[in-house]
């Protein structure tokens, strides 16, 4: 680690630290059910897996002589929860577009104690202790991601040992994780690509003139409210409009068919994806099946 700069390594550090991971654990004895006969893991079993890993993060970290914490999971954006429109009326009228959700998250963020353990770290400290949570370099792991190309990283360090002591195979989880989460990208490009998409969204626009709100797609409207608010009673006005906004567009999602539309096409190019990638979807839908008790375990046990 030597010749690394410090603030090149706070970056890298951080960057780890904020990228959500999944783990899955060692097979129980007895054959594997097939991949097709799995569900997809609900929201709360995926918390679950990445709880159990950070806890074995954890564990791992205090062994090497470093501190690390087992932090709450940041609420999730509008991005990440409406990546086409915002088509849910209740949560448009609490939230608007979520800037409060993003103020919260990067407030959050800026009091994570390991960030803040990292950085009060000396650099030679900060180096080691970088080294001890992601291996000293990017050897081990390989996986070729779509739209990504080639990427490695190390299968040393505490976080591959957390994922590599919830399942055994550590190449094929990192192989079939790294894949299939870029599948999200690759399924709404499609989606947004599509000539039904663009129909649907002009029948939006369309209803959002009626309502008052000119605005050609719904990627406009969000960032007209997620730039930087005014101070005072500006601030208040914008977010006041902020919600009716959405509101606006939550129900013009419904009445343009946009919402039932992006649903359609969702299911078609996710099959679409999935079939191209099968091996990894499959892969990680056993290994995350198989990870559940075992991380179960872990999670109680704290």
């Amino acid at each position: 680690m030597t010749g690394r700069n410090s603030r090149a390594v706070t970056a890298a550090l951080l960057l780890c630290l904020a990228a959500p991971v999944v783990v899955s654990c060692a097979a129980p004895a007895g054959p594997a059910p097939a991949a097709s006969a799995l569900r997809e893991p609900t929201a709360a079993e995926r918390a679950t897996l990445a709880r159990a890993e950070k806890l074995l993060t954890r564990d791992c970290m205090r062994k090497k002589g470093f501190s690390f914490w087992v932090t709450e999971e940041l609420p999730r954006s509008a991005d990440e929860l409406f990546p086409y429109v915002v088509d849910d009326e209740a949560w448009a009228t609490e939230n608007g577009y979520g800037r409060g959700i993003r103020d919260r998250r990067e407030a959050l963020a800026a009091r994570d104690p390991n960030q803040v353990y990292f950085r009060g770290l000396s650099p030679e400290r900060r180096s080691a202790a970088v080294d001890a949570l992601n291996g000293p370099e990017p050897v081990g792991l390989e996986a070729h991601v779509p739209g990504m190309g080639r990427v490695r990283h190390s299968d040393r360090g505490c976080e591959a040992e957390a994922q590599r002591s919830l399942y055994t195979d550590l190449p094929k989880w990192y192989r079939a994780r790294k894949v299939t989460e870029a599948l999200d990208i690759q399924m709404q490009s499609a989606v947004v690509a599509d000539p039904g998409f663009a129909e649907a969204v002009t029948r939006w626009s369309a209803c959002m003139r009626a309502e008052g709100h000119a605005y050609a797609s719904p990627p406009e409207s969000r960032r007209t409210f997620l730039r930087s608010g005014a101070e005072g009673a500006t601030a208040t006005a914008t977010a006041t409009e902020e919600i009716r906004t959405a509101v606006a567009e939550a129900r013009c999602a419904a009445s343009s068919g946009l919402s039932a539309r992006t649903l359609t096409l969702e299911r078609v190019h996710r099959k679409r994806v999935n079939a191209r990638y099968a091996t990894e979807v499959g892969d990680r839908r056993v290994l995350e099946h198989r990870a559940l008790g075992r991380a179960r375990d872990i999670v109680q046990k704290g």
